[in-house]
């Protein structure tokens, strides 16, 4: 209740930057859409010497060449006014003839985004739960205890969180997150670009441009400005979108996270006012994935992504409502699933409105939200496609979602960490991005496509009535069809009991979750829950090794438990379990991840060799995972939470603490 009422204020409502604002239950009213000064071109290097003298020529108008892009091929142009003449004179028109140039494969607006987010209740009795978690007997419970009783995910799996930024010392984000890089180019002007006192401007709001730092310092406008959708406040929506994935559980506070294990990878994308461009999303995404072109200021990703997370939508009236696959960000989508990346987008908050681009691109998956009976929230966008699947989120009632947050208004506020109940698709996104991790813990080896089908086969079918028609504020209720609304509600223990009876199935590790630890040890590591290629426990043997990190002594290194005995101050060490099916000569392997509370996580590189083991050579290397495994521990959320896990109780590293 207390943290309710403290971090609710943070709270900011996010809503397209091509809409109008927001209102939790009413359709959006589309405003006039902005001509882009800004345009992505693709056309091959060979040709491109001259490719500002040719859009000048074909525009008319002076044409700054801004930067290549790190996907191949693209280069992003700046007009420095609209043409005045003839018919280029609205986006259209500027399309067509950027594509008419001699080389040219696709010509796309840089487009703004705003994060998915709307309001929050003011109702204090949803801060203490996450009821969609829970097998309350509601139509669309996730039962996640049975889910995470299989697999509570894998160090070795990372999810990259295009967004905000986060907050590293939030306690629900400490000993998951990976260094990372803010990607915001513009530097954000002292106020902005005003409008009766509105900011539309965007910006990095930290001072600077493009860094190592994806710290979110706040996406506040400046003092006596607002946001185009009314906001003043910081919203701290990365952290919060971060921690549905993947916040730290068994820690006794806030919330659980979908996966226990992942290691999470803040990618910043968007500053001021929340809005992100779709220029600076593409390079994120080539960065992330570990592909496409290299900066030789930014380097190369060292901890490359298995799932993308972008909470941002708006709506496209230059590409007709939809995404082409001749599009800047449809062909980043396309080029991180052939590295095998799953990409999930959030639907959108229109109102019963179609999916909002770039969840619409071919390739997405795109996470819109319900509530707990199943019927759709209000406020999501909904439809089906051929090109890209459709899920719903469960949420508690009205499709609302606990997330971690901070207490300032506008920066972050020291000794600030709370929750939210917060109501949106941003935070549908990574529940089904969280989902996806955890398969790929089950099971590395899954491919984008593969993980599309099964997701696909095993949803829960949309209960009668649970769509909706927004009309005058009223809202009517109708059944789902196979196109006005998607595939059905996210069913993870479905969808991995699906992944269990693949045709060569796997053992699968189940170990403690991934913990913040605040001595040098001695820690033990329990990974009895593990089972066999038939889901039982019989038929198992056990090699534990540490991968990463300063070297720790250890003992029962071929058992089920391994006893971390010390060498864990200012340290973040990582474990890989091997566990084998005798009966089917199968293995699999699964990461823990234990970090010092005490250590920065953004600077933090292992001394001397790096990881030791007593059964194996010292590497400071992260594991080549082929086969993949599971992870987590207990928790206890609220004071409400932790009665689904008595258990749990048999791990060392978990410290219980009663929440109110």
């Amino acid at each position: 209740m207390k943290l309710y009422k403290q971090g609710y204020s943070t709270l900011v409502f996010f809503v397209s930057v091509f809409s109008g604002s927001l209102v939790h239950a009413e359709p959006v009213t589309p405003a006039a859409t902005p001509t882009p000064m800004r345009w992505v071109v693709n056309m091959p290097n060979a040709q491109a010497a001259d490719m500002v003298q040719k859009a000048q020529t074909a525009l008319g108008v002076p044409v700054n060449m801004v930067r290549q892009l790190l996907q191949p091929d693209s280069y992003l142009i700046e007009m420095q006014s609209l043409p005045v003449l003839g018919n280029l004179q609205n986006p259209q028109a500027i399309a067509a003839a950027l594509k008419a140039m001699p080389g040219v494969r696709f010509a796309s607006p840089d487009i703004p985004l705003k994060s998915t987010a709307v309001p929050a209740p003011s109702d204090p009795v949803y801060a203490p739960n996450q009821a969609s978690y829970m097998h309350t007997g509601a139509y669309a419970s996730l039962r996640m205890q049975d889910v995470w009783e299989q697999t509570r995910g894998s160090a070795a799996v990372v999810i990259a969180v295009l967004d905000s930024g986060v907050l590293f010392e939030h306690r629900e984000l400490k000993g998951r997150l990976l260094p990372g890089y803010d990607f915001v180019t513009r530097v954000t002007p002292t106020t902005g670009t005003l409008e009766a006192g509105t900011v539309f401007d965007s910006g990095s709001n930290d001072g600077d441009g493009r860094d190592p730092d994806p710290s979110d310092p706040g996406d506040a406008p400046p003092p006596g400005f607002t946001c185009s959708d009314g906001s003043t406040d910081s919203s701290w929506h990365g952290t919060s979108v971060a921690s549905v994935a993947a916040a730290q559980s068994n820690n006794g506070q806030f919330l659980a996270g979908m996966d226990w294990n992942a290691k999470v990878l803040p990618v910043r994308v968007s500053g001021r006012c929340g809005v992100a461009t779709s220029s600076d999303i593409v390079d994120a995404f080539y960065w992330a994935t570990g592909s496409g072109n290299v900066d030789p200021t930014i380097g190369v990703n060292p901890n490359p992504a298995n799932v993308i997370n972008l909470s941002f939508a708006a709506d496209t009236p230059l590409l007709g409502g939809g995404c082409t696959a001749s599009d800047t960000v449809a062909q980043a989508i396309a080029d991180a699933r052939a590295a095998g990346v799953t990409v999930v987008v959030s639907a959108g908050n229109n109102s019963g409105g179609a999916i909002q681009y770039p969840a619409n691109c071919p390739g997405t998956i795109a996470a819109g939200a319900a509530e707990q009976d199943g019927q759709l929230a209000t406020y999501t966008a909904k439809g089906a496609s051929n090109s890209y699947l459709t899920l719903h989120a469960p949420g508690n009632a009205s499709g609302f979602y606990a997330g971690a947050s901070n207490s300032g208004a506008t920066t972050p506020a020291a000794n600030g960490d709370t929750a939210l109940l917060l109501a949106g698709t941003s935070f549908s996104a990574p529940m089904v991005a969280g989902a996806v991790s955890l398969l790929k813990a089950a099971r590395p080896a899954l491919t984008p496509s593969e993980i599309d089908g099964l997701l696909r086969d095993n949803a829960l079918a949309y209960p009668p009535n649970a769509d909706f028609t927004v009309n005058a504020g009223i809202v009517t209720r109708r059944d789902c069809t196979g196109t006005n609304c998607g595939a059905g509600l996210l069913n993870p223990l479905a969808t991995l009991a699906a992944v269990r009876t693949l045709a060569t199935p796997l053992p699968v590790g189940n170990v403690p979750q991934s913990a913040v630890v605040g001595s040098d040890g001695p820690f033990s590591l329990d990974a009895s829950l593990s089972s066999n290629s038939a889901g039982a426990a019989e038929n198992l043997t056990f090699s534990w090794q540490q991968v990463y990190g300063n070297p720790v002594v250890l003992a029962g290194t071929t058992g089920s438990t391994l006893q971390v005995q010390s060498g864990m101050t200012s340290n973040i060490a990582e474990f890989a379990l091997t566990v084998t099916d005798t009966s089917t000569n199968r293995s699999n392997i699964s990461v823990i991840r234990l970090a010092n509370s005490s250590v920065n996580e953004r600077t933090f590189t292992p001394s001397g060799t790096g990881g030791g083991s007593t059964t194996g050579s010292p590497t400071t290397e992260p594991v080549v995972v082929s086969q993949g495994g599971g992870g987590g521990g207990a928790l206890n959320l609220l004071g409400l939470l932790g009665l689904w896990f008595g258990f749990f109780v048999w791990r060392a590293v978990s410290t219980q603490v009663d929440a109110c």
